[in-house]
């Protein structure tokens, strides 16, 4: 016995291993151009707020900011917010401390993963789910990616274990406060609750007497209150909840005219048809495979004991069909619901991820029963697989071979373009530098944080410069959130855009005391992610009138020529 802990123990120690090479090795590699620059953008202060025409927020509502707004963001509960935040704060303003906290989480769920699958099925299960959760591409890519998902998983998993360990010592509070901890990270952890309710009803319906049962819920509600006094709040100031809340319950917002994340969900028969791809172009093609042979052997096996009707008189035999199988269910159960929560959400990559360690379980325990003679041949061939599909994804600049069969279609959202070095160009730039000139903006609480900045600065003893930074409008909108938003919030620095540059004319701004200009020019045309007759012409009428300088080239490190970076005083 002590030997075959000391063997799980190691192999454990390996997997472990692993999931941290593919989630560590050059996480800062890809762009920030997704939604993580949000995201990031407001951890940075914690502060609701990304300066966006088409979804504002009510802390730019309400001239003076109630208490109320601190306690949760207009879209999403405030807890990942929070944890970005506290990286931030203690490894500064960079791609590292944005990530890292999801990297982290996707470290962690694996371990989960493998207690999970030893506590339903045994420690050989657990084993195998780990491991394959630990090369899985799809949770690689949520792992190195800054996006909710990756701690909702973890917490997700920390609920269910603890549901599971309190079926055997009726001990709820623990995975009462982890579902209050899923909720107040995303709302989609909502999912939870019908897994749980459900399970209950037909296996363990005396719980539902039992207060240790209601006090965990309890909990729940009291951990996720801070969401519900916002709410209540804000109805009380606004006539409405928050975006998810209003727009589930059919609240119309002006300011919430515009949604891109619902458009894109698509209606119900869309949804429907493309819930399938969502989940095979993520993954690998053999274990999208093996995961439709796993639920189809599970269903089968559970209803093929169906008892004949004449037996459904008799209630004992009503969920015999059942009983002999609770694991197997439980994880069917998972699926399903998670399933139609895709369907009701719609299909994004970044939500159907959530499903993956329910159906990488269920694969675990199909590969565990099978002899050994099958068993170790595709167990080996499924981790080769799967290390050669995630790295050859997520780890070099270009992915060998064809897509979906060998490297994910997610690559194009772990690509690096070549805003990384111009964000590396900016952070040389302005080292030991603060704004000598800043603008005035229209809201009190940017006005706060940006002296605060400007405080700190001279406190370190930072040189001040008279620095306008003008940046090409054609870089792809959420890169700019990072590389140039953030540095005039957080840091006072002026950025415009070529567009504001030229309408207003270099008198105006040197008028304003700037001395130094600096303009970020595309070179490379797949750097911008729209056709070329939707450019504007801005950018290129400035470096027209700069032609007698020469620019310094912004290149990635394979070489190639991205930005232009041109600077006159």
């Amino acid at each position: 016995m002590a030997k075959l802990k000391s063997r799980s123990f190691l192999w454990l120690l390996l997997i472990l291993v692993v999931a941290g090479v593919l989630r560590f090795y050059q996480l800062g590699l890809a762009d920030v151009i997704t939604d993580e620059a949000l995201i990031a953008f407001r951890s940075i202060g914690y502060i609701d707020f990304f300066s966006s025409p088409y979804q504002t927020t009510p802390w730019e509502w309400f001239s003076t900011l109630p208490w109320w707004l601190k306690l949760s963001f207009h879209d999403h509960p405030p807890l990942i917010f929070l944890i970005q935040h506290w990286f931030f704060q203690l490894l500064g303003q960079n791609i590292i401390a944005l990530r890292l906290p999801f990297a982290l989480a996707g470290i962690f769920s694996v371990f989960l993963l493998y207690l999970i699958g030893k506590n339903l099925f045994n420690h050989r299960v657990g084993l195998l789910a780990g491991l394959f959760l630990a090369v899985s591409s799809y949770h690689v890519w949520i792992s190195r990616t800054g996006l909710q998902e990756s701690i909702v998983i973890l917490l997700i998993l920390l609920t269910f274990y603890f549901f599971l360990k309190s079926l055997k010592d009726n001990s709820h509070w623990q995975w009462g406060i982890a579902l209050g901890l899923a909720l107040l990270s995303k709302y989609t952890a909502i999912v939870l609750a019908p897994i749980i309710l459900v399970y209950l009803l037909i296996f363990n319906r005396q719980v539902f007497k039992d207060k240790k049962l209601w006090l965990a819920l309890i909990l729940a509600i009291l951990i996720f209150s801070p969401v519900l006094v916002y709410n209540f709040n804000l109805y009380q100031a606004r006539g409405h909840f928050d975006l998810q809340f209003s727009y589930l319950l059919g609240q119309k917002v002006s300011e919430w005219d515009y949604l891109p994340g619902k458009i894109q969900a698509g209606s119900f028969s869309e949804r429907l048809k493309n819930l399938v791809p969502a989940l095979y172009q993520g993954m690998l093609w053999l274990m999208f495979v093996l995961g439709v042979m796993s639920l189809a052997l599970a269903i089968y096996r559970i209803f093929r004991e169906v008892p004949r009707p004449d037996n459904y008189r008799d209630s004992e035999h009503f969920y015999f069909f059942i009983e002999k199988n609770r694991s197997v269910f439980l994880l069917i159960l998972a699926i399903f619901f998670h399933l139609l929560l895709f369907l009701a959400i719609g299909p994004s990559k970044r939500f159907v991820v959530m499903v993956v360690p329910f159906i990488i379980l269920l694969v675990a325990w199909f590969i565990d029963r099978q002899k050994k003679l099958i068993k170790y041949p595709v167990v080996i061939a499924v981790v080769v697989l799967e290390i050669f599909f995630s790295a050859n994804t997520f780890l070099p600049y270009y992915s060998w071979g064809k897509e979906n069969l060998t490297y994910s279609y997610l690559k194009i959202e772990s690509y690096n373009y070549g805003y990384n070095q111009l964000n590396n160009y900016l952070v040389q730039l302005l080292r030991d530098k603060s704004p000598a000139v800043t603008f005035t903006t229209r809201y009190q609480f940017l006005e706060e944080i940006k002296k605060k900045a400007l405080v700190k600065a001279e406190q370190q003893g930072r040189a001040e410069k008279a620095i306008l930074l003008v940046y090409d409008s054609d870089m792809y909108d959420l890169a700019t959130f990072w590389l140039f938003h953030r540095l005039m919030v957080y840091q006072g620095w002026p950025v415009v855009t070529a567009d504001t540059y030229l309408g207003q004319g270099e008198d105006f701004w040197r008028s304003q005391g700037i001395t130094d200009f600096y303009f970020f020019k595309i070179l490379d045309g797949k750097m911008l992610l729209q056709p070329a007759g939707e450019r504007t012409a801005q950018a290129q009428a400035l470096s027209d009138q700069l032609l007698g300088l020469e620019p310094e080239i912004i290149k990635r490190p394979d070489g190639r020529e991205v930005f232009a970076a041109y600077h006159w005083q």
